[in-house]
């Protein structure tokens, strides 16, 4: 073969390599801290108990999240070591990565390859370029490697497995139903004959079915059905409206919708401009505007609004602004701006994201020592003893490498805590204190650790005297012995 050849060849490398290179210095700042995000801290300390031989939403911890993260942190633990994080940002990483590739032939599919990369590019600096919480291993990043396949699957007409890799999705988070929605769009426009729709809807119905089937029969099989229903179903009515009260949507918008689209703008006013153009648009491209419109209705389902739930907008978003910037060829003096516009924010956001504390950035002064705290429950206790902390800080279990000694690993998550509404959360629910009585007596914690006291997460309002359950269990069977950074810190009577 000739030289000339391999230069071919070789320059034909050069791109995805500066691509993927360009991604991996952007996500850098998610392996240079052990937590990222209080979340991951959830998933991991749940996935500790699973590891013990408990059953998920049932004694092996309780959450409202689907199964398929706990599934993954379970997974990598068994592999690595328990709360071995480092190991779940690698996962979180791959996956992020993975989901890159899947969109680069979307999108190579669509318009070329160039613009494949493009998207591939796009996708890796929008889930790095924002706070750490969109860096961290959440539910979102792991879920639109899925819901990136389904689409694919469903562009090539491959209804079956794009409805099975749909399901896929919904384990990790349930917005990705969401997509459901291009479902019948997807079947009119990309089957011509009434017959050719007919079979598609049947394929896609089945894949559907069958994943939850198999879903279903994978929660039995873990004793985790039940449970499930409980906390995953159940409580989503009121989860939301409580998060759409106005003065907590605004509260979440401010820090997390506003800055995703102003920082990225660049992101946006290419894709919109391109979907502006909708008569001139084939039918795929349609349905990838389509798509954006369900992952922004997605991420804004529950009216939590962290940063991190506007990952399911990214996929979408990184296709149509790459197809954007190739079909348009900007001018010279606009790409360079547009560059600018890029890296700029992300170069920010990467600063600090490398230097701030993922746990307390947002907080005011002063900050929660979380660490000193964690210090004082490894140095006053084994690795077997079990510790119970009251509030919504399941970071001190990892940060001290020890177990939970309840199903729960906090309270009133995703609450508007510090406000005027009653504490009415579905993880302060009536049939909720009967299962940490039983978990606090069939492991007695060690330490018990109060935060309330500290005010850390606006927990000021809920002391443990509040709770009989807790007041009792002190009163009686517990005394203080030291106070770390204004938390209250019990140890059991001799």
């Amino acid at each position: 073969m000739s030289s000339s050849y391999f230069l071919k060849r070789m320059a034909a490398g050069v791109w995805p390599a500066a691509v993927a290179l360009v991604i991996a210095l952007a996500h850098i700042p998610e392996f240079l801290h052990r937590l990222l995000d209080g979340d991951e801290a959830i998933y991991g300390t749940i996935a500790v108990l699973m590891n013990a031989g408990g059953s998920l939403y049932g004694a092996g911890g309780v959450d409202n999240k689907p199964p398929g993260i706990f599934w993954v942190y379970s997974l990598t633990f068994r592999v690595f070591g328990d709360y071995q994080m480092t190991a779940v940002h690698a996962a979180g990483f791959l996956a992020m990565a993975a989901t890159c590739f899947l969109l680069f032939v979307i999108t190579r599919d669509l318009a070329g390859r160039r613009a494949g990369l493009l998207a591939a590019l796009f996708y890796g600096i929008l889930t790095a370029a924002g706070n750490p919480r969109l860096l961290a291993s959440n539910t979102e990043i792991f879920m639109m490697l899925p819901l990136t396949a389904s689409v694919l699957l469903m562009l090539r007409r491959r209804w079956t497995w794009s409805g099975l890799m749909l399901v896929a999705a919904g384990t990790f988070r349930q917005p990705a139903a969401a997509n459901l929605l291009l479902v019948p769009v997807a079947i009119a426009w990309l089957e011509s004959l009434p017959p050719s729709r007919m079979a598609a809807a049947v394929r896609v119905t089945t894949g559907l079915v069958l994943g939850l089937i198999l879903g279903a029969v994978v929660l039995m099989t873990t004793s985790s059905l039940e449970g499930f229903w409980r906390w995953t179903v159940q409580t989503l009515t009121g989860y939301a409206s409580v998060n759409w009260t106005p003065a907590f949507v605004w509260a979440r918008a401010k820090d997390s919708i506003v800055p995703f689209v102003i920082d990225m703008a660049v992101f946006w006013i290419a894709a919109i401009g391109l979907a502006s153009r909708w008569r001139e648009l084939d039918a795929r491209v349609r349905l990838m505007v389509l798509w954006l419109i369900a992952g922004m209705a997605g991420s804004l389902a529950g009216g939590h609004l962290s940063w991190h739930y506007f990952i399911q907008a990214m996929g979408p978003l990184a296709v149509l602004s790459a197809i954007a910037f190739d079909r348009f060829r900007p001018r010279r003096l606009v790409a360079g701006a547009a560059v600018l516009g890029i890296v700029i924010p992300a170069t920010a956001w990467w600063a600090f994201d490398a230097t701030a504390d993922p746990l307390t950035y947002d907080f005011s002064a002063p900050v929660p020592q979380h660490q000193q705290v964690a210090d004082y429950i490894r140095t006053h206790t084994s690795p077997s003893d079990r510790v119970f902390i009251w509030g919504d800080w399941p970071a001190v279990y990892v940060e001290s490498d020890r177990v939970m000694a309840s199903r729960f690993p906090g309270f009133l998550r995703g609450f508007a805590r510090g406000s005027d509404l009653p504490p009415d959360n579905w993880d302060t629910a009536p049939d909720v204190w009967p299962l940490l009585a039983s978990d606090l007596d069939t492991h007695p914690p060690a330490l018990i650790v109060d935060t309330a006291t500290a005010g850390w997460s606006d927990f000021s309002k809920y002391q443990m005297s509040h709770y009989p359950v807790l007041a009792r269990l002190v009163a009686t069977t517990y005394h203080q012995v030291a106070t770390v950074d204004g938390v209250v810190i019990y140890a059991r009577n001799a």
